[in-house]
């Protein structure tokens, strides 16, 4: 596996067979990533300097990318104007990780610009520092459906306003006319061009003109396109004059309007928007399950034309955490110069709300659906969970938030946090809603949200918190794309993250009946659920599981006894188990096991089933009766229920690597945390000190950094 850095005018021709292959294969062939665009691009709009970077596994090439050389080590993606999303072409993201290393001198930064994320790589684990700002607010048409049925969902403002201009150009003779032969689209493009070279374009210079770049590019684009089938000029006539005009590319399951124009003297009668109208009806037919892209940034007016709306965003790779925690200190410190605490808003028009309520109660409804889809299989994630912690253990607390986000008010992504003080003195953090009943967090969101909506979220709770200098959000499951999400959304909005291991977390695929996993258990196990089981019997021993309302209130009094004897404590927080317990058996996730002899309680255990997962949540046992053996009796009891009985495809332990676990269990996986520094204050600066000093000391004697 490696890269191979060449001067990409010459080369890209050769290679240009092999790189529609790629695009093939990732992205079914993306108009804008083809050979045939790309090429035009570096015949009228390079500059001699780009570099094709070409990567091969055993021969097999699995990324490609263009790049060009800026300042002092670093590089940026090929994107001249006209190009509207960057070509990015890597089967796995990881291999880019390689890349730095491969390109001339000491590159340390690579800026991935104007990335569709809807046609990118899968980014989870990649080891390179990662930050991501957005560039602009696309939107699309999907054609799935007929187009009455679309037309009649759009705003009815939107229709209303479509039929009166409609109706004011009925004195003309309208037609539509669609160029799609490579004869005829030559003509075509002169036509657009005529128009647009009279408009307000030409002024800024930017007017496709026969006589220029631009035309020459748009003229052989098209007409390559066009030999395949694969470009259209839609023109809408009044009478005898070309009213609007809009060129295309396309396949067969997405065309792009690359350039649009209309002629000003007939602004009145809206001729851009009638003609989308008539270019939408013409796709509908042509595209099933595809999808009309305008790659523009759009306003609120466009925006209601969209089915799908999101946000095209730059990318910034860094090569190692040093290169990007320098940058990010510099940076912070430039802006705290100039007088700004954050990223600068870059969208006129923006979709994104984001609100912020202090209790379950206030949440907008919409938001919910978001707690539900996550409770599917994290019962911790749940609505449910947060309120009972609020009530339970955070009563006296008022920072409590949740961070709402919304996109055209869908549903993106919401950040439960709270404010607490570090060891107890002065120092405002902002963490997660969490403590130690707590074995997994993570930021609720929709599928496809990215970083920058949860960097939106936290600039909204460093604003409501702004004496905060730290944030710091643990457990979370350190191979989902949720962890990374944050840690980028972190680094993005200007704050320096750093990664820590919580703890080990051990679990079972259930992938057979109990019987056939107790024979797959070692012999000791066996043994000694076997003679100790006989034991118990013979004492008079039984088993309850309480699994609904019915008994609860005794088992909860027979749990709180046994904890209270084997830990010699009462729960920190003494209302927060029966919450759990009775809202647990009112949802019908409750399995509390209960072991009795002779009718008095010797062993314990708290076990939640929720989406096909069974979680032992707390265990507790009477220390008098370990000749029993009563929690490991216990404990297989309640497996063969699980396992048997629920059909769940997965037991877990939740918190800690005990020994015992291990000899009930099948895998191990880790939950880490995300702490981070504002270093744009002096006690975020001084605190960041200090944890890069422990780091550095701790990668000395080789001690990883645990739970802050």
């Amino acid at each position: 596996m490696n890269w191979s850095v060449q001067p990409a005018r010459e080369t890209f021709p050769g290679f240009a067979a092999e790189w529609d292959k790629l695009n093939t294969c990732l992205y079914g062939g993306h108009p804008l990533f083809d050979s045939r665009f790309i090429g035009a691009l570096l015949d009228h709009f390079g500059n001699g300097k780009e570099s094709l970077c070409i990567h091969r596994t055993d021969d097999d090439v699995d990324g490609a990318l263009i790049l060009c050389p800026r300042r002092f080590g670093r590089w940026t993606l090929f994107l001249p104007s006209q190009m509207q999303i960057g070509a990015l072409l890597v089967k796995d993201a990881h291999c880019l990780e390689t890349l730095m290393p491969a390109l001339p001198g000491y590159a340390w930064t690579i800026d991935l610009l104007a990335i569709d994320p809807h046609f990118e790589p899968n980014w989870l684990g990649l080891a390179l520092p990662r930050t991501m700002v957005r560039h602009n607010l696309t939107m699309a048409v999907e054609t799935r459906g007929d187009f009455s049925s679309y037309w009649n969902a759009r705003p009815n403002n939107l229709r209303k306003n479509l039929r009166r201009y409609r109706n004011r150009s009925s004195e003309h003779t309208v037609a539509i006319r669609l160029t799609n032969d490579q004869t005829g689209i030559p003509a075509a493009v002169r036509r657009y061009a005529e128009i647009e070279s009279a408009g307000w374009k030409a002024n800024t210079g930017t007017a496709i003109g026969m006589d220029n770049l631009q035309g020459r590019f748009y003229e052989q684009v098209l007409s390559d396109f066009a030999a395949s089938g694969q470009a259209k000029v839609v023109e809408l006539w009044f009478d005898d004059m070309l009213a609007a005009s809009r060129l295309l590319i396309c396949h067969d399951r997405m065309w792009i309007i690359l350039k649009t124009t209309y002629d000003e003297s007939c602004a009145a009668l809206a001729p851009g928007r009638q003609l989308l109208y008539e270019t939408l009806q013409l796709a509908f037919p042509a595209l099933t399950e595809g999808a009309v892209e305008f790659y523009t940034n759009a306003t609120r007016d466009q925006a209601e034309w969209a089915t799908d709306l999101r946000y095209i965003c730059h990318h910034q790779l860094y090569r190692n955490p040093t290169v990007a925690n320098l940058y990010g200190s510099v940076r912070a410190l430039k802006q705290r110069l100039a007088g700004r605490k954050g990223p600068e808003p870059t969208q006129s028009f923006d979709p994104t709300n984001v609100t912020m309520v202090a209790a379950p109660g206030e949440l907008p409804a919409s938001m919910l659906s978001l707690f539900d889809a996550a409770a599917s299989r994290e019962v911790e994630l749940s609505l449910d969970w947060f309120a009972n912690l609020q009530a339970a253990v955070f009563a006296d607390d008022q920072s409590g938030r949740y961070c709402c986000a919304s996109l055209n008010d869908s549903p993106r992504a919401v950040l439960p946090i709270r404010i607490s003080r570090e060891g107890g003195r002065c120092v405002p953090k902002i963490e997660s809603l969490s403590n130690f009943y707590t074995s997994i967090y993570s930021p609720l969101v929709a599928p496809s949200t990215d970083a920058t909506e949860l960097g939106r979220l936290l600039l909204a709770a460093s604003a409501e918190f702004d004496d905060a200098h730290v944030m710091n959000f643990h457990p979370m499951a350190s191979d989902s794309c949720h962890y990374d999400a944050m840690v980028v959304a972190l680094r993005s909005i200007g704050w320096i993250p750093f990664r820590y291991f919580s703890f080990g977390n051990w679990f079972l695929k259930v992938d057979r009946s109990w019987q056939d996993y107790l024979e797959q258990r070692e012999g000791a196990l066996r043994n000694t659920i076997k003679r100790k089981g006989k034991r118990f019997r013979n004492s008079g021993g039984t088993y309850e599981v309480v699994a609904n309302p019915t008994n609860v209130d005794r088992a909860i009094d027979d749990f709180n006894a046994l904890y209270r004897r084997r830990w010699k404590k009462t729960e920190p927080y003494p209302a927060f188990i029966p919450g759990l317990i009775h809202w647990l058996a009112a949802s019908g996730k409750l399995r509390l096991g209960v072991a009795r002899i002779d009718g008095k309680p010797v062993a314990a255990q708290l076990w939640i089933v929720n989406g096909g997962k069974a979680s032992i949540y707390k265990l507790a046992y009477d220390e008098e009766y370990a000749a029993y053996a009563p929690g490991t009796l216990l404990t297989a009891h309640l497996l063969e229920h699980v396992i048997d009985r629920d059909g769940v495809d997965e037991v877990d332990y939740l918190i800690g690597d005990e020994h015992y676990k291990q000899s009930w269990m099948s895998h191990r996986r880790e939950r880490w945390g995300i702490v981070a520094y504002n270093p744009q204050t002096a006690t975020g600066l001084l605190l960041l000190a200090r944890e890069l000093f422990g780091r550095g000391i701790r990668k000395l004697i080789g001690r990883p950094r645990k739970a802050a």
